[in-house]
C-alpha cells in the first residue's frame, strides 16, 4: 500500500520567522557573523577608555550588525514575502512514493526525492531543502497530525538516498 499524505499550508510569520532566523545563524556566515560582533561588544567593554569615539561608533555598528540590523532585515524581507506573490495563499503538499508536489497559486511543482538536499525536523517545523538556502517549509500545527508520518516517510526516502552515497 502507498503511503501519501496530503496537506495544506498557509505560512504564518512566526514560523517564517523562525525559518530565516535559524537558516541564517546555523550556517557558517551566521557563526562567523556573530563571531565578529561578540568581539566587537567585547574589545568595546574591555578597552572603552583606550578609545576615541570614532572607533567606539564603529565598535558599537560592527556589535550591532550581526545581532540587531542583519536580523531585523531578514525579518522584514520575510514579511515582505508573506505579503506578496505565491506566500499570500495556501500551498498544497502531497507526499508520496514519488516525491512531493507542491501546489499554489505559482503553479505546480513535483520534487524527486532525490533533488531533495537536506531535511532538518524540529518539534515546530521540517524543513526540506533543495540548495543550501530555500526549502519547503512544514509547520507541525498545519499538518491535522500526521506530521510525525509525514516527517517519518520523508526521511526514510531520504535515508536510502544517504545510504547510496548521494549527499544529503
Amino acid at each position: 500500500m502507498e503511503e501519501k499524505y496530503e496537506i495544506d499550508v498557509q505560512l504564518d510569520k512566526k514560523t517564517l520567522d523562525h525559518f530565516l532566523i535559524r537558516n541564517n545563524f546555523l550556517r557558517a556566515g551566521g557563526v562567523a557573523g556573530l563571531l565578529i560582533s561578540f568581539a566587537a561588544i567585547l574589545r568595546l567593554i574591555v578597552f572603552w577608555k583606550e578609545f576615541a569615539t570614532s572607533q567606539r561608533v564603529i565598535l558599537v555598528f560592527l556589535g550591532a550588525m550581526f545581532t540587531i540590523i542583519q536580523p531585523v532585515g531578514i525579518l522584514l524581507k520575510g514579511r515582505n514575502q508573506l505579503k506578496s506573490g505565491a506566500f499570500r495563499k495556501p500551498f498544497h503538499y502531497t507526499f508520496s512514493e514519488e516525491g512531493i508536489q507542491v501546489k499554489n497559486i505559482a503553479g505546480t511543482v513535483q520534487v524527486q526525492w532525490q533533488q531533495i538536499r537536506k531535511v532538518i525536523v524540529t518539534r515546530e517545523a521540517m524543513y526540506i531543502y533543495m540548495n543550501s538556502v530555500s526549502a519547503l517549509i512544514i509547520p507541525a500545527h498545519e499538518c491535522d497530525g500526521s506530521f510525525e508520518q509525514i516527517a517519518i516517510l520523508v526521511k526514510k526516502k531520504c535515508e536510502g538516498r544517504k545510504k547510496r552515497g548521494q549527499r544529503l
